[in-house]
């Protein structure tokens, strides 16, 4: 069976590439549910004390040392991308324009209930608690996974926030902005 990854549930719609560490493949849905989403503030999104834009040594003050760090030039972004692997959530980042040598966390997935939202969700949740908590989503259907997608800021926005439904339940949370 062909493993698709959504890096961002709303604009793996129309096939983005994954970055180095994600192994540039295709991400493309099979099926979607087309829904006036809810567009939720930069404020409800992060796992635990991590946020999106967070400097590296931010992460590196809550989470302490990474299990394993891997910094790869990726074509795609046009830029390197820093990978920071910790036992139960990982974090990708990217340089600052005017300080190439500060990074800072512009995607991050967990599968640990160790994690919750700002909102209180986590990982073992149900898809109701999300749509509680984040009202209602973008829904994409790959076979027995669903995808709960949220635009962050905005419509125009390319960063979204995803749930993945496994039997009812949250496995997986991911924040993804697309880098152009």
């Amino acid at each position: 069976m062909k493993k698709i990854i959504l890096i961002t549930a709303l604009t793996s719609l129309f096939s983005l590439a994954l970055t180095a560490n994600q192994g540039l493949i295709l991400a493309q849905s099979s099926a979607l549910t087309q829904t006036q989403s809810t567009i939720i503030p930069v404020e409800k999104v992060g796992l635990g004390k991590i946020r999106p834009g967070m400097s590296e040594q931010q992460v590196r003050s809550i989470l302490g040392k990474p299990t394993r760090t891997k910094t790869e030039f990726s074509q795609g972004v046009g830029d390197n991308i820093r990978t920071l692997e910790y036992p139960n959530i990982s974090l990708s980042l990217v340089p600052y324009v005017n300080k190439p040598k500060n990074f800072f966390v512009y995607y991050f997935v967990t599968r640990s209930p160790k994690f919750p939202t700002p909102t209180g969700v986590k990982v073992g949740d149900t898809q109701s608690q999300v749509i509680k908590a984040y009202g209602k989503p973008d829904i994409f259907k790959e076979e027995q996974v669903t995808f709960l997608g949220y635009w962050v800021g905005s419509q125009d926005s390319t960063a979204a926030f995803t749930f993945r439904i496994e039997a009812g339940k949250v496995t997986e949370i991911k924040y993804s902005e697309q880098l152009v």
